[in-house]
């Protein structure tokens, strides 16, 4: 069920948007080698969620779970602040306030907050340039109801 959550979540992301989902990994190349990381790009992951059998107000008697709450995540990269600005921008039109579709479940509206402001990546140096990428990261909160 976790996965058919993230699923919906990556199907609203529009077509043409550089996607990753749970890493990041240029194209598996026939050589083996892969394909450099393609910016800027934005990186679905988050946590595995916390199933319960009830509300806030506790599990139910049958204690059957119901409830999944989920905290998917968003990293936003790019080579230029405004780029990072820009998938954010765009990520968060097409995720903010909106209702993933997964059968058997009603979810609902995915609820945006930042959890870190756009910074200079260290860890990371693009090929040829010595240069470091930007990011940021959002969360969007995610309540599910199984029918």
């Amino acid at each position: 069920m976790i996965k058919e959550h993230y699923d919906a979540v990556r199907a609203l992301l529009p077509e043409g948007m550089q996607v990753y989902v749970g890493n990041v990994e240029g194209e598996l190349l026939p050589d083996g080698k892969r394909a450099p990381i393609k910016y800027p790009y934005v990186c679905l992951w988050g946590d595995l969620g916390d199933e319960s059998s009830g509300g806030p107000d506790g599990e139910s008697l049958g204690d059957v779970p119901a409830v999944l709450s989920l905290r998917p995540r968003a990293t936003y990269a790019g080579l230029t602040f405004d780029s990072v600005l820009i998938v954010a921008r765009n990520v968060r039109a097409t995720l903010s306030r909106k209702t993933p579709a997964v059968t058997g479940w009603r979810t609902n509206p995915l609820r945006q907050s930042t959890l870190m402001d756009v910074q200079v990546d260290r860890d990371v140096t693009i090929p040829g340039s010595g240069a470091h990428p930007l990011f940021a990261v959002d969360e969007f909160a995610l309540v599910s109801h199984k029918l």
